[in-house]
């Protein structure tokens, strides 16, 4: 086996940026101008609105998609990877996750009864209790997050922010923080991944006690009450919040980590070393992506291949489970019956709800 030393990504849309901060400070606003001001359209980014979120209506010039549930949003994902030749995408940002946490605990709850032929009214009680319901949250959401990154795109969490009290050893080590207003265990979907962990925060500009205005920062890196973090070593604490400023201090970033000097025509020609490479390996999964199962995609030829390998699937899930599968492919449309079937599409479709999760 052959180890070669990594080579450090250049381009915005090879990283992961976790983007927190109160309604309506701009957070959608700055993907929008960030798209803009990094590839000169706003064509080269999609932004995904889970659940009940549609911040994006009061924006022009943005290419968005509502997804209500979690069925919808996994559609979503589907088309991006296995027609990612139908668009120009190199960033894609869900706004919010904390929107994608609750439809995807929906999706939870409904497998819970599929499988159990009773309601759970919460993750806590779901699939028989001890973490169980929020351990299958994190699974599906992960899953997602990595088909999207194995098809090449690049991706933007958005969420909001909230003071939380942090609570230490003792009660003097105690402290407010402004965090996420997720449940630690959910922000760290996004958190552990994120490369930039950017936090958004107004502050006030007061002169001799006088409130003369406000300005808009994007923290990268923790001051002690703002919680923020990145893997680059010489980012700015904070900057003005605009596209221009966050695409600076990320390249700035980027500059110091190489460790000795680097000029602006080497940064370019690593970038486009990168984009082709990244390019090159996403049309390779993608293209084993459309056969309905990455892992399997070389013995997925015919109608036969893939009849066997659904009854291998589903000879792999309990009672339940395969309780839960029917009720899938009746949502789907699709036959429950599938062994006389000659439509490969059809087959891809009941292959793909009975491998997953």
């Amino acid at each position: 086996m052959k180890y070669a030393k990594n080579v450090l990504k250049v381009d915005i849309s090879n990283f992961r940026h976790y983007w927190r901060g109160i309604p309506k400070i701009g957070k959608t606003t700055l993907f929008r101008d960030l798209l803009v001001e990094s590839y000169g359209d706003t064509k080269f980014g999609l932004l995904i609105s889970p659940g009940n979120e549609t911040g994006y209506k009061a924006l022009s010039d943005i290419v968005a998609h509502e997804t209500p549930t979690w069925e919808d949003f996994v559609e979503t994902v589907d088309d991006l990877v296995e027609n990612k030749e139908e668009n120009e995408f190199k960033l894609v940002a869900i706004d919010t996750v904390d929107e994608l946490i609750s439809i995807a605990s929906d999706k939870v709850l409904k497998v819970h009864f599929a499988r159990k032929s009773e309601k759970a009214f919460t993750l806590n009680a779901a699939l028989g209790g001890f973490g169980q319901g929020h351990i299958m949250v994190q699974d599906l959401i992960n899953d997602q997050i990595r088909r999207l990154e194995l098809a090449g795109y690049g991706l933007v969490f958005i969420s909001h922010t909230k003071i939380k009290e942090i609570k230490g050893k003792t009660e003097e080590d105690t402290y407010s923080q402004l965090t996420s207003n997720m449940e630690s265990r959910f922000d760290k979907i996004f958190a552990d991944k994120a490369d930039l962990i950017c936090t958004f925060m107004t502050v006030k500009n007061v002169k001799d006690n006088k409130l003369e205005g406000t300005s808009r920062y994007i923290f990268f890196r923790n001051d002690g009450f703002v919680d923020a973090g990145s893997r680059f070593n010489n980012m700015p604490e904070k900057v003005e919040m605009s596209a221009k400023n966050y695409l600076e201090a990320f390249n700035q970033g980027v500059i110091s980590s190489f460790g000795k000097p680097v000029d602006q025509k080497e940064i370019e020609r690593l970038r486009k070393e990168e984009i082709a490479k990244r390019d090159a390996d996403a049309a390779k999964y993608v293209a084993k992506a459309k056969t309905g199962s990455v892992e399997n995609a070389d013995s997925l030829k015919t109608a036969e291949d893939y009849i066997a390998l659904i009854d291998k699937e589903i000879a792999s899930l309990d009672k339940e489970g395969k309780r839960q599968k029917q009720e899938e492919l009746k949502e789907h449309n699709v036959p429950t019956k599938y062994k006389e079937l000659t439509d490969i599409e059809v087959l891809k479709t009941i292959l793909k709800v009975v491998s997953s999760k």
